[in-house]
């Protein structure tokens, strides 16, 4: 487990700045394990190279004299390759090479094309000067994208369409290009236009990583990555990317900057397990990024921070990059309240990674393929739409209720397949699918009768409504407790869809009646059906992924789970609580790890969790907030073949519990 800290430019940058930051880090010394300091300050992807020298004799001396101090690794990010976004294109110097270009052929004013041979060139001389400041490690930055660069969509500029031409046999102008881009049938042109992308950014990474290893092959290579929940544009090909860098550093990205809607940690948690699950096994160095940008001291309160830090380490990463000292502004005084906790923090942290660090995350995966961009439809002829900047999908939800989720599908229950997803699979891949649990919303089930495996859902649509409707819960076990109670999600205002279904086969079961505001009964809305695959299909066709914290609701949920993981959900939580559950396990069975999260401002009071877990022998115990450990009394638990029913009695406001088993 490894604490890391990234300093801004201007904390060393004069030798008042330096000192300062160094007084400051020798009080905290305890918690720092990794220093890394930036190279810019702007996101602007030119910085001239005589400029940049000077830079580099700064980083030299100040690495330097750390290591005189007893800071031993110490290292470089490289805040810009390619460039993030225009910023202060105004003051800085222009592009002196081909900037990158949209599809629209608008130039980006900050962000280079990775393909120019001019700009390979300049930036093997950008990191051969900082290869030589002797740093232990360079990052890079999460700037090696070819989506949201400046231009929503990169490269169309001359040298990458030839090269598309070349590969290709194509004689494509850029008009021409995106024109078949954009057309329903040219799914083949995208899938091929994605592995370039793939390729261009595999090439880019090998080129700087000769670059640096030929100043020193023992200087580590360490990659951030982007969220696939903002595009998969770029092709998120980390196999690849990895092996070209020679690289066991990684940083999933994601975005979580203040705290006022706090559970956008827990998303970005799921998000960062994502991007872990397709890494290669070689990455060992696994660091989370505390963000607060753009590094507001009052942005993210310390009792949300820690939580964040101790969330991300039970969904997978081995350590935290802070981002805290990296602000512009102020004095470092203002943080010591954060490295206090920091420090206070490092034997939880510590014990999380040596007890479950290798353990795998269980629970339903909700279905996003690294390839959706390349292979989902474009029937309205628009493949360049706006980028999403929402770094979770809406699935994300169940979460708060109580369900737990795997972002690695190897190790999954159930497969959710929510709104276009389903376009990023290959027939072969959805029949996988299929043949085992899926739980899926109405347009899941369109997306899978235009191609023929409607049948494997039980149901086909028979209408939509757009507002004035909600659903009634059918005579089924599966509602034992609450038939016929309503659920009004008001779709008139979420503009979802409230989808009437039509069984295909008497077998298939109704778990819900969609109505209309005037007790009209329209149809099934909801279903479950066992196919002919052997794979167990729940379809919820109204409003699924919104307004689903009532207790009638969650409970029908959590059932419907159960069922589709053949009654082995990995965690069943027995009262309606927003207690969100992190579930790891080790791949040979051996053990267990649950983090409980409650994310109420209310106490949780006492519940019971029941973990079905292949771990029936071995001490139960509880890691508490100081690092240490409690075995639990006989009475706190009950154990049988194959499950453990846990008695917690309280979880605070926005705090957790940890239990294990090993």
């Amino acid at each position: 487990m490894k604490l890391s800290f990234r300093i801004g430019v201007s904390r060393y940058e004069s030798e008042d700045q330096f000192q300062e930051l160094l007084t400051f880090l020798l009080r905290h010394r305890e918690c720092v394990d990794e220093l890394t300091l930036f190279t810019e300050y702007w996101h602007h992807g030119y910085f001239p190279l005589e400029d940049f020298a000077e830079r580099c004799d700064i980083l030299k001396n100040r690495m330097d004299r750390l290591r005189s101090h007893g800071f031993r690794n110490v290292g470089i990010n490289m805040l810009c390759t390619l460039g993030h976004m225009p910023e202060a294109w105004d003051w800085l110097s222009e592009l002196p090479f081909q900037g990158a270009v949209g599809w629209d052929g608008k130039v980006a004013s900050c962000s280079f094309c990775p393909n120019s041979l001019e700009f390979r060139a300049y930036i093997a001389h950008k990191y051969t000067m900082a290869a030589r400041a002797k740093p232990e490690f360079i990052w890079l930055d999460d700037d090696l994208r070819l989506f949201g660069i400046g231009v929503d969509y990169a490269c169309f500029c001359d040298t990458c369409i030839r090269i598309y031409n070349v590969s290709h046999q194509f004689a494509y102008t850029r008009e021409s290009l995106v024109g078949a881009l954009n057309s329903p049938e040219g799914k083949p042109l995208r899938e091929r236009w994605v592995q370039q992308n793939i390729d261009t950014i595999a090439s880019l990474l090998q080129h700087i990583a000769e670059t640096v290893h030929l100043v020193d092959p023992q200087i580590e290579l360490g990659l951030m990555t982007v969220s696939l929940n903002i595009s998969t544009y770029t092709g998120a090909d980390y196999e690849k990317w990895f092996t070209a860098l020679n690289s066991m550093k990684a940083r999933p990205g994601g975005g979580f900057f203040d705290d006022a809607k706090p559970f956008g940690f827990v998303r970005k948690a799921h998000e960062v397990n994502r991007q872990i699950a397709h890494y290669p096994d070689t990455v060992s160095d696994i660091q989370y990024e505390l963000e607060n940008f753009p590094y507001h001291r009052l942005s993210k309160s310390v009792h949300i921070a820690m939580l964040e830090c101790t969330v991300a380490i039970a969904s997978g990463t081995h350590g935290v990059a802070f981002n805290v000292l990296k602000g512009e502004e102020g004095s470092l005084a203002e943080f010591h309240e954060i490295m206090d906790a920091i420090e206070a923090n490092k034997p939880l942290w510590t014990e999380m990674d040596r007890i479950a660090g290798n353990f795998v995350n269980v629970g339903l995966y909700p279905a996003l393929s690294p390839l959706y961009e390349a292979r989902r439809n474009v029937d309205s002829g628009s493949w360049f739409e706006p980028i999403s900047v929402d770094n979770a999908p809406n699935v994300y939800i169940l979460s708060e209720i109580g369900i737990p989720l795997s972002m690695d599908a190897d190790q999954s229950c159930v497969t959710v397949l929510s709104g276009n997803m389903a376009e990023g699979y290959t027939t072969e891949e959805l029949i996988a699918m299929l043949s085992r649990g899926v739980l899926m919303d109405g347009k899941t089930v369109e997306i899978l009768s235009t191609q023929g495996l409607g049948e494997y859902c039980g149901v086909s649509i028979q209408e939509t409504y757009d507002n004035g409707v909600f659903e009634r819960f059918a005579p089924d076990p599966i509602n034992s407790g609450f038939i016929l109670e309503n659920r009004d999600a008001r779709n008139s205002m979420s503009k979802e869809k409230g989808y009437v279904l039509k069984p295909l086969i008497d077998e298939v079961r109704v778990l819900s009646r969609l109505i209309s505001y005037t007790k009209e009964e329209l149809g099934p809305t909801s279903t479950l059906y066992e196919n002919t695959l052997g794979g167990r299909i729940v379809v919820q066709g109204y409003v699924p992924w919104q307004l689903i914290h009532s207790g009638v609701k969650r409970t029908q949920l959590l059932r419907i789970c159960d069922w589709l993981s053949y009654d082995r959900l990995p965690v069943v939580i027995d009262r309606c609580l927003k207690v969100v559950p992190f579930f790891k396990q080790a791949e040979d069975g051996s053990g267990w790890f649950l983090l409980l999260l409650s994310g109420s401002f209310d106490e949780s009071g006492s519940f019971e969790v029941k973990l079905r877990t292949g771990a029936a022998k071995g001490t139960i115990c509880e890691l508490l907030a100081d690092g240490s450990s409690v075995i639990l009394p006989e009475t706190a638990f009950e154990r049988s073949e194959g499950e453990v029913v846990l008695r917690a009695d309280n979880i605070g406001s926005w705090k957790f519990r940890i239990f294990y088993q090993t």
